[in-house]
Parts: C-alpha cells; structure tokens; sequence
C-alpha cells in the first residue's frame, strides 16, 4: 500500500508542465522518431552512414527543444541522520462529512483535517512545517485504507500547496479503525500482501510515530485496533490520535436497526425489536409506527427521558396482510412463502399528525415530518419478512428417548406449520436393528426419502449401525440445501462415525474412538464444567441467539440460562463460526476458558450446526416452551434453505435471501416442473438453456445463465453479478418454453450499504484514548492539535534537502542543440544536400 522510504542523496527529473513526467519523455520522442521517420524518406539514397546519421542528428535535436520547452527541473534530495517516519491516517468515513455546527456553512471534518495538514490560505498547514525534518504519508482509509500523498518519493511532484485536496470527499460506507493499523504489520515470507509495509521502514533506531485522525466511530465493529496499536508498539512505532468532532452528540431521532425473524407462518405472529435512537429531545414524547404499504399495522409511543436509545418490542398479526398480497397475485401463480414488506419510522408526537398531510420529500422518506430534526434519512427502516405458505417437514433421528429429543418432537408436533417425524435406533427403542426406507418410520434410503425433509435433528445414533451410506445420504441432502442440526450427548457417539467427520464443523479432542466403556468414563470424566454459556461476538448479531429484547436484557438473560452438566472439549474448523461460547472452569491442563458451544458452517448449498449439548430443554424450568420454544424456532428458521418462494405450473423461484445488501451477489435457484415441455429434447434436461432475467424499473438489469444442479429434479442455480441498490424482479427463461407461460416471479431488495455509520457521529474519545494508550501514544481533541504539533517535531533526528536546478535556464542544453543542428547542416553539405 505504501512505498518504502529510502535513504541518502537521490535525485530525479521533473518538469514545469502540469504533465506526468513519463507522457512529456513520450511526447518528446514520438516527436523525434516522426522527425526521424519524415527525414529518412530523404535522405534514402544516400550511401554510407549520412543515411541514418542525419535524421538521427535532427531527431535528437527535436527531442530536447520539447524537453526544453517542458521546463526541465533536476531535483536533488538528500537525507541527513535519521528522519522521522510519520504517518497522517485520516478517516474518510461518511460520519467525517458531520459539520458540528447549526449554521451548515461551517467545514466538514475531513476538511478540517486536510487544513490542519495541508494548510488554508496563507497559513502553513503541518506537512509543509515537517517535511524538512520527517518522511510523511498521508492515508485515507474508511473500511480500506489508501496511501494519499507522499513527502519522500522523488517521482512525486506534487506541491504540499496544492495537496489538500487529495482526500478527496467524505464517503465511506463504513469505518475500521484497524484499517489504518494493519499495512504497518511487519510482513513475513508468507505474507506478501500489497497493504503491507516492508519490514526494513521499521528498522532499529529509526523514530516511527502514526497519527490517527478521527472521529473514533468504528461501524465496521472490528475490535482490534487496540490489539494492534499494542502490537505496532512493540516493535517501535508510536500510534497518537486526533479527536474529529463535537464531543456531544447533535440533536437527532432515527430509527437504527430492526431485529426480526427472516420467516414466519403466513397465519402467525410478526415480533420483532425496534431500536431507536433519541438525542436533543428531552422528555418529548416520540411515536414509532410499523407500516405496511400506506397501512400502519403498529403503533407505539415512548417518552425519551434521556438522551440514546430505546428498544421497543412490536407484535401483530399478518394473516390479513398475507391474504391482501395473495388477492393481488396474478392467477396461476402459487406461493410458498409471500414477502411481507414494512417500514418503521419515528418523529415526534405532536408532528405525527401533520406529517401524513405533507407533500412527498424527494429523499423518499414520506413519512418523515418537518416538525423532525437531524438526518433524514435515518427517520425510516425497510426490511422485509417472508410469510411461509406452506408446513415445514422435519425429521428427528436418535438413538434413544432422551429428554431433548421428546421435549423437541412434542414442540413442533403441537405446532401446525410443521409436520414432524421421529426415527429410534438402538438397544432400547422400538427399532433395536436400523430400518432404511421411504417410511416415515424409517431411516431415509434414497436421495428422494432424504429430499421430502426440510431439515433433519441428528442426535447420538448407533456408530455401529450408521453406514457410509448412510452418511453420503445425510451429506447429499444437506450439499443440495438441506438443513442439518447435530445435536450431541455425553456418549460421544457423534465423534465416533467417521464418515460424517467431514460435515461435522468442529473437532473433537481425544475422543476415545472404539466402544470402550472405561475410555468412556475417563472422557467423560476430564469434560470441563460449564459455567454459563452466552452469544459469541459473531453471534450477537444473529437472531437465533436473541432471546430477549435488548442486548443487554439478553445478555443477562443467557447468563441466568441453566448450563449443561458438562461439555465435550471441542474446537471450532477454520471454515466455521461459532455463535456460542461456553465459559467452562479451567483445567488443570490449562485449557482455555471457553469452549464452542453453537457451531456452525456451510456445506454445499446447505448449512449445519453443531449443538454441543442436549440439555436445552431444562430452559423450560417455571417458563415452559417460552425460551426452548423461541430458541429452538429460531435455530430451525436459520439452518433450514429458504424454499422456492412463487412457482406456476411450468417453474418455481426462489433466492438464497429477500434482503441484499450494497455489492452482494444474489443466488438464483429455479425449478422446471413440466416435463412434456422437454420431450424435444429427448427428455433430458441438461440439454436445456435456462437463463435468469433480473428487472429492475420494468428494465431487463441482466441476464443470468443459470446451471444445471440435479438433473432428476430439474433443478437450476445462477449467481448475479454484485448489486447496486434497488428493488428487482427474478423471472425465468428457458428453452422449450413459451414465455408467456412463465408467470412467475421472485422480488429481492438491495439496500444502501453503511446503516450504521451515523447512528453515533459524536467523537468517542473513549475508543480514541484507548488506542492511544495501547500504542504508546498520546490523545487529543481538535482544538487542541497544536500540543500534538509539539510532540511531532521532537521525534526526527535527522534533515531532508531538497534543491531544484532548473535546467531550461542552463547555457550549456542550448550549446547541446546547437551543436546537433550544426553537425547535421555540415553533413547534409557534404552529402550535397544544400
């Protein structure tokens, strides 16, 4: 990302003209090769060397009157004792373009900053007060960081003067502090990343110092900026930082975000939580509506009785919203699941009944009122839920009757969206020896008996009678979308069926691997004890691990969860997440602390979790289903494919997502359902053409060809190139089709990436100072950047001269081109040319 710095006395060639050096030296030589070129035609039929001597006399000649007329400048730096190495980071994230002030003529952060480094007016910014003593960088970065500006490469003629504007505007989607830090990681010999910096800038004795400036707001919540300030302050470098920004937060209410389940019961319940963000508005009283097209289907007031945000839970009922949506459908066309679309929005009390009888804004918030203040366009939040239309199938295997296993099969069995099968296997149950079949009381044989589920509990099943064929069968089911939920126990019998060692996202620490019961007990014996189990930092922001409204109310909630007597010592595969952790006592062996508890990761077009317990179900103690039930529906929503969402009689549509964020790509999956279509293709429908249109404003967006994924079900998955913005429609092309016969279609949204980034943009000196602190640096605010000033200059202990010898006003070029012209005038006389 950076260039490295160099040492010692270089110089180079610049010019006046307002060119890159290398497009002047190219103008100059075609001119000299046209003259060259235009020349030779004369002097053809010369012998000797007067042939190529003369054009090539005048072409020289040509070529430097361009390069003089260029205003040649030879540079020359040299570099005394050891400078300094300094870095300016600058935030360029879009909560840099925050004015701190009411009038709106004030500047903007990120111009601030460019002032405070390049200067304003006639005031000397710190750049051109350090360059003579420091080698500088400048770097923007937002979710990325990019080198700006640089004092010491000599191929860079650009004037600190006329530099200020090389940040650039204030657009960043998002904010990683880290960014900033992790180029300066010293490489090694597998790192060869081009955002590193070479290992030999940070040499012994060289004084390195990074000045982070900005607001402090990391959106990206990436935690380790500190880690790696820590880490660059070990090897050297000091990491300081600049506070850009009021240190109160402006007076604003939005809407930032909405907690709610991906997919309900199209009769069912939508609950859900809106978090809300209140600032400048003192015991005033703040209405919060859920709407559905131009219908308020929610509504709620809150008093905000001090400044930040409030979480308010919403419940109703959609089964009249459904059917609203299915009267409007075109007829033909089936849905498995409907997409309900919402919007929540928030203004003040006494503006809500005003704001329904204003004009339309041309931000496209119509429900926003002029009676609200600060952003606009935080004031509403779209998302979507899908309605399923249809009742899930689900199919639970285990070994034995265990408590888990009833408390599961009686919770989705009472529940009329699923239809549930149960499969024993064992000493024990009803089914001592495996039976494999199309039965509902049987084990799955074929791919079509796996393929009627949509998701499978697979709890401590004999290893002796599970087969590889068995395994291939799981794994074929969950490749082809399948959901999968491996629900372990204390006989270890998971671990102990190789062949699904593969699908499984965890591993498993000395496991005893044969039936023996005195490897057992000792295995079971050395299992650390859980103290509490909680979401882990990937899992916070997933709806299955929310049980209660408020992150902090479900923080503590987890924490009061009764724990598992005990769970296997496991860790997580590299390509999995664990979205649970548990806190166990530490062993005498030093095993760390916490151990995976929810794991989870893809598998083909299917997802798997990893349940390191089955003791979920003594969360029923005084509250019954309430958080089994809620846990349990969650985890299920989560590991299930989303279906095919509309189908005619011809094809069936589905995607992987209803909501997209900014540069996603959407996975497309379509399902031909006539056969007799195909007949003239000999019944083969590899040997269709089955492409995806995506329409956006009733225009074809692009065109997707889709591939063939199982031939015996006639099914088709396609990948969109990376979405800008938008609401779109998936229809289906395919030949041996008419297309008036494929009506249906599939809706998917791409929001705006960035939510987020403004919720806060008052400076957390906070986050600012702890970085400081971990890389031995200091922090300041803004209006008091002159004392960081004064610790800058100290740090070099060496000098930078440059010097500039501008070579157009040299005699000895012109004697040069003098002598060229008249070497030429006196061999083209003696040639007999003149």
């Amino acid at each position: 990302m950076m260039a490295p710095f160099t040492k010692g006395a270089f110089a180079s060639l610049r010019f006046a003209w307002d060119l890159p050096t290398w497009l002047i030296v190219m103008i100059a030589v075609l001119l000299g090769g046209a003259t060259v070129w235009l020349y030779s035609r004369e002097t053809r039929t010369l012998d000797g060397a007067a042939a190529w001597t003369l054009p090539a006399l005048r072409g020289t000649a040509i070529i430097l009157i361009v390069l003089l007329l260029a205003g040649p400048i030879w540079h020359h730096r040299q570099t005394i004792g050891q400078p300094a190495r300094l870095i300016f980071a600058v935030d360029q994230s879009l909560s840099m373009s925050e004015r701190d002030s009411s009038d709106g003529l004030s500047p903007d952060r990120l111009k601030r900053a460019a002032e405070l480094l390049f200067g304003r007016g006639e005031q000397a910014g710190w750049i051109e007060q350090l360059k003579q003593t420091h080698l500088i960088d400048v770097v923007s970065f937002d979710s990325t960081a990019q080198t700006r500006w640089k004092s010491y490469d000599v191929d860079d003629d650009q004037p600190v003067e006329s530099s200020h504007s090389v940040l650039g505007e204030a657009t960043g989607v998002s904010t990683n502090l880290s960014a900033a830090l992790r180029p300066l990681v010293p490489t090694t010999d597998a790192d060869t990343s081009d955002d590193a910096i070479p290992t030999e800038q940070s040499e012994t004795g060289t004084p390195l110092a990074l000045v982070m400036l900005s607001d402090g707001r990391d959106s990206a919540n990436v935690a380790d900026a500190s880690d790696l300030a820590w880490q660059l302050s070990q090897t050297g470098w000091q990491i300081h930082t600049i506070g850009m920004g009021s240190i109160d937060e402006p007076a604003d209410i939005g809407i930032i975000n909405v907690l709610h389940p991906e997919r309900i019961a199209s009769d069912g319940r939508l609950t859900g939580t809106i978090v809300a963000k209140h600032f400048g508005v003192l015991n005033e009283t703040l209405r919060i509506n859920l709407r559905s097209g131009d219908q308020v289907v929610w509504s709620e007031s809150i008093v905000a009785t001090e400044d930040g945000q409030t979480e308010v839970d919403f419940e109703f009922p959609v089964e009249t919203l459904s059917q609203r949506l299915l009267d409007n459908e075109s007829r033909g066309v089936d849905h498995d699941s409907l997409v309900l679309p919402f919007t929540a929005t928030i203004s003040r009390e006494n503006a809500s009944v005003s704001a329904s009888k204003e004009s339309p804004r041309t931000d496209g918030n119509q429900f926003a009122s002029s009676f609200d203040l600060g952003q606009s366009d935080n004031d509403r939040w779209d998302f979507r839920v899908a309605a399923a239309n249809r009742d899930r199938r689900l199919l639970i295997l285990d070994g034995s009757s265990r408590w888990e296993t009833r408390y599961l099969r009686n919770l989705f069995s009472r529940d009329p969206a699923w239809e549930v099968d149960t499969v024993l296997i064992g000493a024990g149950t009803d089914m001592p020896n495996i039976q494999r079949g199309d039965q509902n009381d049987e084990v799955p044989q074929t791919e079509t008996d796996w393929g009627r589920y949509d998701a499978i509990v697979l709890g401590e099943v004999p290893p002796e009678q599970w087969t590889d064929s068995d395994s291939e069968g799981l794994k074929g089911f969950v490749k082809r979308g399948g959901g999968l939920i491996l629900l372990d126990g204390r006989y270890n019998r998971l671990s102990r069926i190789e062949s699904l060692s593969d699908l499984i996202p965890v591993n498993f620490e000395q496991a005893p691997t044969i039936s023996d019961n005195t490897a057992l007990l000792r295995y079971q014996k050395n299992q650390p004890l859980v103290k509490s189990i909680g979401p882990s930092t990937a899992g916070r922001s997933q709806p299955v691990m929310l049980l209660a409204a408020g992150t902090d109310n479900n923080e503590e909630l987890w924490r009061a969860m009764p724990t598992p007597s005990s769970i296997p010592p496991i860790t997580a595969r590299a390509d999995a997440e664990v979205w649970a952790d548990a806190i166990v006592e530490p062993s005498p062996d030093g095993q760390d602390d916490r151990v995976p508890w929810l794991v989870t990761r893809l598998f083909g077009a299917g997802r798997v979790f990893y349940l390191a317990t089955d003791q979920t179900w003594r969360w029923r103690y005084k509250v019954e289903s309430q958080l089994h039930g809620r846990f349990w529906n969650q985890l299920l929503t989560a590991v299930m494919p989303p279906p095919y969402a509309v189908r005619d009689d011809y094809v069936a549509i589905g995607t992987d997502q209803i909501d997209y964020s900014s540069g996603q790509k959407a996975l497309i999956r379509a399902r031909l359902l006539e056969t007799d279509a195909l007949e003239t293709n000999d019944s083969n429908p590899s040997m269709a053409t089955v492409d995806a249109i995506l329409i956006r404003d009733d225009q074809i967006f692009a065109t997707i060809p889709l591939n063939l994924d199982n031939a015996a079900r006639k099914t088709y998955l396609g990948q969109t190139p990376p979405l800008p913005p938008g609401a779109y429609r998936v229809r289906i092309r395919a030949s041996g089709y008419d297309a008036s016969a494929l009506k249906a279609s599939a809706p998917i949204w791409v929001e705006s990436a960035g939510k987020g980034e403004l919720d806060r943009v008052a400076v957390d000196e906070s986050r600012l100072k702890e970085i400081a602190s971990a890389g031995a640096g200091t922090y300041v605010h803004e209006s008091s950047a002159e004392e960081m000033l004064n610790q800058l200059i100290p740090l070099s202990r060496g000098q930078i001269i440059e010097t500039d010898t501008l070579l157009w006003e040299s005699w000895w070029l012109f004697v040069v081109v003098l002598l060229l012209l008249a070497a030429e005038w006196w061999m083209r006389k003696r040639s007999g040319l003149i």
